[in-house]
């Protein structure tokens, strides 16, 4: 299915193509700094986040003109970008709810990878459920003094910027209470530690905040009004950058299975053959349902539930699709079963990351349904 259903969405797809072909004739290293040099590469040319304005370094493109950098990206096999909390959860906050200042101090930064920023939302005690969060923020003067922890914060340790939730009002509770900061990483009291994944990763951290000092204009949008402006974020990552880029990985590695079953390389049995059809037919419905995403935004259309339901569907083929490579026989290189194995740990990860199924089935079932709510404690 062509995600370009106009003549200049077909445009950008050749622009961006060609642009392609020709600054990937250089060869990235595959670290964190090979990715950064390739953001900037993308940024030279205003192609790092085409639907942003053009002040910020985009390109002011149309979400179906989105759908297509993604799905060329894919096709070209591009390496992935460094910033790509900032692209995708903190720029899209900044854009909704930060004030001029803060759209011009940070967002043409973010594009050209010269901050880095994280996302400072989970706890230990509040991973699932933001509403439980306990990180305090108090305003002294005219200074917001922060202290709690966080983890699970991806980019933690490269971060130079952290996008957090924090409890502003003394004895709040739930989603009331709650303010969003733009938080300094490199401020006295911020303590980072990596943390290492089952697959050796060490892309995540946790975060300790002991009487972190932020300035009273580090508060993005209105004090108390944090739920509505962090839920952008999260709006943004589970329902439309993320489930697109997604997209495009998962049929990197369902192409690559199938030429290997073409070529003879892979012969798998007839039980392996019905998951790979299956496989197939998961994909296809993904991507449906992306454009469905694409078509409701250029309508614009809040996506609600929706973006749960393209949560939930992404992790089931994802998960589905690992578990297929792992166990396909007929590989002959050592590597690629190592790697097959890394995929199948690495996609365990897509029933919490971006919040867990359980809460996402209650946001679908509670919003979207209009059933009963959950029991809440006291």
């Amino acid at each position: 299915m062509d995600l370009a259903q106009t003549d200049s969405a077909r445009s950008f797809r050749a622009e961006f193509r060609a642009f392609l072909d020709d600054a990937l004739s250089t060869t990235y290293a595959d670290d964190f700094d090979g990715q950064r040099a390739w953001q900037r590469r993308l940024f030279a040319d205003r192609w790092v986040a085409p639907h942003w304005p053009a002040q910020y370094g985009g390109r002011d493109a149309s979400i179906e003109e989105l759908a297509v950098y993604i799905d060329e990206l894919a096709r070209a096999r591009a390496p992935q970008l460094a910033n790509r909390v900032g692209l995708q959860t903190a720029g899209p906050v900044l854009l909704a709810h930060g004030n001029a200042a803060q759209r011009e101090r940070y967002l043409t930064r973010i594009a050209a990878a010269d901050d880095i920023w994280c996302q400072l939302y989970s706890e230990p005690g509040a991973g699932s459920d933001l509403t439980g969060l306990t990180t305090s923020a108090r305003l002294v003067g005219d200074t917001w003094v922060v202290s709690g922890q966080k983890v699970w914060t991806s980019y933690g340790a490269q971060a130079d910027f952290g996008l957090l939730l924090a409890r502003s009002e003394e004895g709040s509770t739930g989603y009331r209470g709650l303010s969003c900061f733009v938080c300094d990483m490199h401020a006295p009291g911020v303590l980072t530690r990596p943390l290492q994944t089952m697959t050796g990763d060490r892309e995540f951290a946790e975060v300790f905040l002991d009487d972190v000092q932020l300035p009273a204009d580090a508060l993005i949008g209105p004090r108390a009004g944090g739920w509505a402006v962090g839920t952008t974020g999260l709006a943004s990552e589970r329902g439309v950058a993320f489930p697109l880029k997604e997209q495009a990985a998962l049929q990197i590695l369902l192409d690559d299975l199938l030429a290997s079953i073409r070529s003879g390389q892979v012969e798998p049995t007839a039980l392996q053959r019905d998951r790979i059809a299956q496989d197939v037919i998961n994909l296809r419905v993904f991507r449906l349902m992306n454009q469905k995403t694409v078509s409701r935004l250029s309508r614009g259309a809040d996506l609600g539930p929706w973006a749960s339901t393209i949560k939930l569907t992404w992790e089931e083929t994802a998960q589905h699709l690992a578990e297929t490579l792992f166990q396909t026989t007929g590989a002959t290189d050592p590597r690629d079963e190592t790697e097959r194995a890394q995929a199948l740990l690495h996609y365990r990860m897509a029933s919490i990351a971006g919040g867990t199924t359980q809460i996402q089935r209650n946001i679908i079932g509670e919003r979207g349904l209009g059933l009963p709510r959950d029991p809440r404690p006291g």
